[in-house]
């Protein structure tokens, strides 16, 4: 462990304050990062209303068929560290806002009812903003925005919790997750916690356990991150330790593979369970995620290059471009009432980020000048 620097991970809570220009570089490559997420992201969900041969979705429970157009299969395997980094930057971000509004003074009551209230948010605009299309057709659904919303709220109490606890704890919790069986429990709690459910009047494909554990990580990486100078060297060694554990889990076949696979040359070799995520899955998004955040804190140290410009305009923006995307694709969806095969699917995609990139532009600007209640958790 003293490669990776174990006494960082016992620091306290009390982090120094960092200069300016250290500032400016962690939110370009944050919100870089956030971007090319979010970009993946909507080609997913515009797959997912108007590609007519989208692979189903990876339950661990139903193992879905291998589509046969390799380019359908990487369109999907593309994303699979998506979900995880929008979980693990939503702690990794706690950690260091939290940070930062404590050197400057606001009180740590006051940094937590703000972590409960947008947590509040999350949870509310998943329920009833992006919960109607759901409710009209009889069913809520506890989906990411609420994953996420929920996992804020238990930061705003672990965030006093020293990295030498939470490390393990999250740690713990992705690597045993698997053996947990809530079967006798409620199906709304089988739902909540672990189990995802596809059917009925509540459904979840998001449950906590395994998912606020990734927030809880990125937390953890994020307060470690406050005291290095330069972190990315960190990240790589991480990177490629969630590499080699990613072969180590998937060659050997068993414990944490929800799937089975026929070698390391056959294309079921890297089909893993999202849903919950197998360790295959997690370990193969947690190797992307590091070596992503490397890469962007490294280029971006002299400013955004002009050809990662249009991911920063998203990043800066993500729950607002999370909202408002679903509706145009929903609008396309119903107007259109037709799907197309991959060609035109992606065609939708760049029309999408096209629609997206001047309102996202727009709130960016309003955010950061005038400045309200509504900007500051939405």
């Amino acid at each position: 462990m003293s490669t990776l620097g174990w006494s960082r991970w016992s620091a306290p809570a009390a982090i120094p304050a960092l200069p300016a220009t250290a500032s400016t570089s962690r939110a370009a490559y944050i919100d870089v990062f956030r971007g090319v997420l979010i970009t993946h992201m909507a080609l997913d969900h515009a797959s997912l209303m108007f590609n007519a041969q989208r692979p189903a979705e990876e339950i661990a429970a139903a193992r879905p068929e291998l589509p046969s157009d390799i380019l359908q299969f990487l369109t999907r395997f593309t994303g699979v560290s998506v979900a995880p980094g929008f979980c693990f930057i939503a702690g990794f971000m706690v950690a260091l806002t939290s940070s930062a509004r404590e050197e400057r003074g606001v009180p740590a009551s006051d940094v937590t009812r703000r972590l409960v209230t947008r947590g509040l948010v999350l949870v509310l605009v998943d329920a009833l903003i992006l919960g109607l299309p759901r409710a009209a057709n009889g069913f809520y659904s506890f989906m990411v925005l609420s994953c996420i919303g929920v996992s804020l709220m238990l930061l705003a109490w672990l965030r006093r919790v020293s990295n030498r606890w939470l490390f393990p704890g999250a740690l713990g919790v992705l690597l045993l997750h698997p053996l947990l069986d809530v079967s006798a429990l409620p199906v709304p709690l089988q739902a909540v916690l672990h189990e995802p459910v596809r059917t009925g009047a509540f459904r979840s494909l998001y449950p906590l356990i395994p998912w606020s554990a990734i927030a809880v990580l990125g937390f953890v990486v994020g307060r470690d991150s406050l005291t290095r100078e330069t972190p990315e060297r960190a990240w790589l060694l991480w990177s490629a330790a969630s590499l080699l554990a990613f072969f180590a889990v998937r060659v050997g076949g068993g414990y944490g593979n929800a799937f089975p696979h026929d070698g390391l040359a056959a294309l079921d070799f890297w089909q893993f369970a999202k849903y919950p995520p197998d360790l295959a899955f997690l370990s193969w998004s947690f190797a992307l995620t590091f070596a992503g955040l490397a890469l962007l804190r490294v280029v971006t140290r002299a400013g955004i290059p002009g050809a990662l410009r249009c991911f920063a305009i998203f990043g800066k923006v993500p729950f607002f471009f999370y909202v408002v995307h679903f509706y145009v694709l929903g609008i396309a969806a119903a107007l259109l009432r037709t799907k197309f095969l991959l060609p035109g699917t992606y065609f939708v995609w760049a029309c999408l980020l096209l629609v997206m990139a001047w309102p996202c532009a727009w709130y960016a600007r309003k955010k950061l000048k005038r400045p309200n209640l509504i900007t500051r958790y939405f």
